[in-house]
């Protein structure tokens, strides 16, 4: 059995990832239907599901991520930053689609029914980090927008943009008794952060929402730091309002030098107790 967490990168993959969030039954989201791709599962999800998304299990930043969608008996089958491929039947998307991703561990993710801005992919993304005391603060949130042709909403492999999440919500819920509660936002989020505190220690935290016709909340990935790097908060320097990038820079500085004192402290502690002088 493969360890929930990878020890040589340090993070949940988005397979692991999905089984914790069905595990945990995190309230007030939508978690969309996922399996490992196969060609049962993919036969599978396509009698249920009209778009389908693809995607490796350790991908970032968009990247290697496609979509299939049926259209009457043929396929049309689009890889991020590439044209779509029209595909006669299922036996030749299976294959296209095997070779492409070449045996990697991958996931099919059923396509969420999610509201478009400006006929644009977008996402809510929050951004949380962790104190010294173990605690979570939510910095902030804001909204990425895919751009043109893109079928993701990373702003830099389909060089999109980001805007106030306010603005977006109110731009697409005019109507007030409508609106979607980032309350619910910030709620969902934290529950996620104390779900993964039982797992690994992580110390940010960046998470991708959709929200539907209905204002409901989907899930779309959950990114932590690990090896690797860590959810980007440069995109917040994006925004008008520069308070919220501010603050997680000057919380990362903050903690960071907490961290390198207590590190110090613990070994002149170490080197005290073995009767030995620090430098």
């Amino acid at each position: 059995m493969a360890p929930i967490v990878d020890p040589n990168r340090e993070s949940i993959n988005k397979w692991e990832m999905h089984k914790l969030l069905v595990r945990h039954s995190i309230k007030k989201v939508k978690i969309p239907d996922t399996e490992l791709l196969s060609r049962e599962a993919l036969r599978s999800m396509l009698q249920e599901y009209h778009l389908l998304y693809i995607k490796p299990v350790d991908s970032w930043g968009g990247k290697g991520i496609s979509t299939l969608e049926q259209s009457g008996n043929s396929f049309v089958w689009t890889i991020q930053g590439q044209e779509a491929a029209i595909l006669h039947n299922f036996n030749e998307a299976c294959e296209k689609i095997r070779q492409f991703y070449d045996d990697k561990s991958t996931i099919i993710q059923r396509g969420i029914p999610t509201v478009s801005y400006g006929g644009h992919p977008f996402d809510i993304r929050p951004h949380l980090y962790k104190e010294m005391d173990g605690s979570w603060v939510y910095a902030g949130d804001l909204v990425r927008i895919g751009g043109d042709g893109s079928i993701v909403s990373n702003v830099e492999i389909s060089n999109g943009s980001v805007k106030p999440t306010d603005e977006v919500i109110s731009a697409l819920f005019p109507d007030p008794e409508r609106r979607f509660s980032t309350d619910t936002l910030k709620e969902v989020s934290m529950e996620i952060c104390h779900m993964l505190d039982q797992y690994h220690f992580f110390t940010e935290v960046g998470i991708d929402f959709g929200l539907d016709q209905g204002g409901n909340l989907w899930m779309i990935e959950v990114n932590t730091n690990d090896l690797q790097g860590e959810p980007d908060p440069y995109l917040f320097s994006l925004l008008p309002d520069q308070s919220s990038f501010n603050n997680i820079i000057d919380n990362k500085a903050k903690i960071h030098d907490r961290w390198m004192r207590h590190m110090m402290e613990s070994f002149e502690s170490y080197l005290t107790e073995k009767g030995e002088e620090p430098d």
